[in-house]
């Protein structure tokens, strides 16, 4: 089976039983298209937002190549928010042609998932809040079988974004010893929570992002 004959099996029926997110009818899990051709990257976000629903729905909605319903759908969410952070962050210290590389191959060459599938809601009720729980039960039931259909033999690495995600990928990474060989750059989460370490005021935390993001470019 493919990742894309994959995506017709993920649906809500099949969510684990106790799932808080299972009788949601007005919620459905975020695919994002996969590469065309070669994965040579995964790129893993905690959660969808519902502030990114709407969007997401438009965009996927849309009578579009399948190439142009990715770059929105990266255009408009956290891949290109991590991009602009990287930029600034790293400053001159990245030359110009490492950057378009970094950045061509993100975009067009890594698959981008999520460890808990469904859109969570920060603000809104207790019922769709993120809690690391149900999102570890659904990246035990989803994200492992998913990540079998997505790495290939030109899958390099895999970023992990955010500590719930980093937890999760090395216990992961533990258990499946055919995926040893991948590499692992535990990233920051862009959000505004750590700006002051993507604005560099939190000295202990710059050069542990600075290796972060050189291996990333390695």
């Amino acid at each position: 089976m493919t990742l894309r004959e994959y995506f017709n099996t993920v649906n809500k029926n099949r969510c684990p039983p106790d799932c808080e997110f299972k009788s949601k009818e007005n919620i459905e899990p975020a695919l994002v298209p996969p590469p065309s051709n070669e994965i040579f990257g995964i790129f893993i976000s905690r959660d969808p937002t519902v502030r990114w629903l709407d969007k997401y729905r438009d965009i996927m909605g849309a009578e579009e190549e399948e190439s142009i319903v990715r770059t929105k759908l990266f255009k408009t969410a956290i891949p290109d928010l991590l991009k602009n952070r990287i930029k600034k962050f790293m400053g001159e210290e990245i030359d110009e042609n490492d950057k378009k590389l970094l950045f061509d191959i993100i975009f067009q060459k890594v698959y981008w998932t999520h460890l808990h599938k469904c859109f969570t809601d920060a603000s809104g009720k207790e019922s769709s809040k993120f809690k690391i729980e149900n999102a570890n039960k659904c990246a035990d039931h989803w994200l492992k079988e998913e990540l079998n259909f997505t790495i290939g033999n030109k899958t390099k690495f895999l970023i992990a974004l955010g500590r719930e995600v980093q937890s999760w990928v090395r216990k992961w990474k533990e258990n499946e010893g055919r995926d040893k060989n991948i590499r692992i750059i535990d990233l920051l989460h862009p959000s505004g929570q750590n700006n002051r370490i993507w604005h560099r005021s939190a000295l202990e935390e710059i050069k542990k992002t600075e290796e972060a993001i050189k291996a990333l470019i390695e």
